[in-house]
């Protein structure tokens, strides 16, 4: 009534229709995350990072598991990777298993406060170094002293298990009991067409920008509710789409992609150059003491993996010395309904039970008190 008062019709119903367009676009996508309980460790260099808790007080009492779990994510992602799929994600399954489950944020992710480009205390000036000598010695000490455990399980996937490699095998981690690493390669020998690509995007974007701004591009694309990326694109690289919900695709986008570090996309600009992984000053060749790691540790990798694929897993898989160790090979062929990419491996539409179900029933005859 008031809207036919003060302006014709034909004006109501553009109107009306223009702010329809702008709230079905706001709302497209239809998941959310599945929510914990938020924790912010600082590390000893002073940056917050966010944990986010998950249990299930009644499985943690039936099943009895010995240690804690932290899940960690990787390069250009966040937490979310892990929560995105709800009571199907990664953290749910686990806390259902009767495991304590801890979800890190490396620094730099936006819910412990985001960093500046150009100015303010905190920049876009940490390389992968840093996540590996204070992030991970933080969260561990953090969630020890919550659980009043001993050691921890660490779950990473892509960047998330290479740092917990170089921390292991570099440092000498001894608080890390079983380690799971999914998509996780560490040495270079080969390369793809996909890590050519990174190669390129981030020698041309960090000459100019102090940022790879890959979240807040992602972010704007998942806004249009039509894929505006290039054929193929992002996408493409970072999982099979085919084995992947669009939904949760567009809200990865939204809510999981974020952006690169200069020094952390010069780091692995470096390693795809050398063929193994370094510190950022030369210094130490994290991919030559993979030798030191000596704790069980499953590796998981998908059939369809243009980051890490077959070959530098399994050169991986030689380097470590434990004897303890497996490699799972997500295919048909296998036994699992898809061949898998890199980030379907945790969110594709099979993933409980191709993916997740195997990595907890390794983790569950190393958890036995």
């Amino acid at each position: 009534m008031v809207l036919d008062i003060l302006m014709g019709g034909d004006m109501k119903n553009f109107l009306l229709s223009f702010f329809t367009i702008i709230l079905t676009t706001m709302s497209c996508i239809s998941i959310s995350p599945a929510k914990g309980e938020i924790h912010h460790p600082t590390t000893r260099d002073g940056w917050k990072l966010t944990l986010e808790h998950f249990s299930d007080k009644d499985a943690q009492q039936k099943f009895k598991r010995k240690y804690p779990v932290i899940l960690c994510h990787g390069l250009m992602a966040n937490r979310t990777y892990y929560t995105i799929n709800g009571e199907s994600s990664f953290a749910l399954q686990l806390a259902k298993a009767g495991y304590d489950v801890w979800v890190l944020d490396l620094r730099g992710r936006e819910e412990a406060g985001p960093p500046s480009w150009f100015f303010g205390e905190k920049k876009y000036d940490y390389s992968i170094d840093d996540y590996i000598k204070y992030d991970v010695d933080a969260a561990i000490q953090y969630v020890l002293e919550k659980t009043k455990s001993d050691k921890v399980n660490w779950v990473g996937h892509s960047m998330g298990g290479m740092i917990a490699y170089a921390r292991i095998g570099s440092y000498q981690e001894s608080r890390i009991a079983n380690l799971v690493t999914v998509g996780s390669p560490f040495s270079f020998e080969l390369s793809t067409t996909s890590l050519r690509l990174w190669h390129k995007v981030g020698s041309c974007t960090t000459s100019v920008l102090p940022t790879v701004p890959m979240g807040s591009l992602a972010k704007f694309n998942s806004y249009m509710c039509v894929d505006l990326t290039p054929k193929p694109g992002l996408v493409e690289i970072l999982l099979y789409p085919e084995n992947t919900d669009k939904e949760v695709i567009k809200a990865s986008q939204r809510y999981m992609i974020t952006n690169i570090a200069k020094p952390e996309a010069l780091q692995l600009k470096t390693a795809l150059e050398l063929g193994e992984f370094y510190s950022i000053d030369g210094k130490i060749n994290y991919t030559e003491n993979l030798k030191n790691i000596q704790i069980p540790t499953l590796m998981v990798l998908g059939r369809r993996d243009h980051l890490g694929f077959g070959y530098t897993i399994r050169l991986v898989y030689e380097k470590i010395q434990t004897k303890d160790k497996q490699l799972l090979i997500v295919e048909r062929a296998q036994g699992a309904s898809e061949d898998y990419g890199h980030g379907d491996l945790f969110m594709g539409k099979n993933a409980p039970k191709d993916v997740m179900e195997p990595i907890i029933q390794w983790m569950n005859e190393r958890n036995k008190l």
